[in-house]
């Protein structure tokens, strides 16, 4: 499979991983997305003429970290507020 589109499904399922209500399987989604960004990067470098799909796959990737990484910082700054409030 060329690095490219892999980066792209990678940055879909990362997406979609997202809304599982699991923090560690999101944060497992993180990880897989940081892959798919390198893969996009490398996929980039090897051939120029694949801008648009490594875009992609590169803005699918960003979007996923993202995705996968709001709801556990969010649910650990609420714990420190419940945490400081008593």
């Amino acid at each position: 499979m060329r690095k490219d589109i892999a980066s792209i499904v990678i940055g879909v399922a990362a997406m979609a991983v997202s809304f599982c209500p699991f923090i560690p399987i999101q944060l497992i989604g993180a990880v897989g997305a940081v892959v798919g960004f390198r893969l996009a990067r490398e996929a980039r470098r090897e051939d120029y003429r694949r801008d648009l799909t490594c875009s992609i796959g590169t803005v699918a990737s960003i979007a996923g970290v993202v995705l996968c990484l709001l709801t556990p910082v969010v649910y650990l700054v609420g714990q420190i507020v419940l945490l400081v409030a008593g």
